[in-house]
């Protein structure tokens, strides 16, 4: 299981340059080009755990339904005996 941590040397090192971006793009300072950078890092957090939950579901109804066609009762119609 992956996860997300300030004290991740992978996210520090993305928050930087999104800092900079919002403080070259309109921040009122630097502290509110790093809280603009902590809510998009977490909006990509977000986007990419609902890829993976879609994923996840996606898989387990086709799991789902091949189960259920291999458990599926054989018909009465097709056995011969008509009652």
């Amino acid at each position: 299981m992956q996860s997300v941590s300030l004290f991740e040397q992978a996210t520090r090192t993305r928050l930087e340059p999104l800092t900079q971006y919002f403080v070259n793009h309109g921040a009122l300072d630097r502290a509110d080009a790093a809280h603009r950078a902590y809510v998009a890092i977490g909006h990509i957090v977000q986007k990419q755990a609902f890829i993976l939950a879609f994923s996840d579901t996606f898989y387990l109804l086709g799991v789902a339904l091949i189960a259920s066609l291999l458990l599926k009762k054989p018909d009465r119609l097709s056995s011969g005996g008509a009652r």
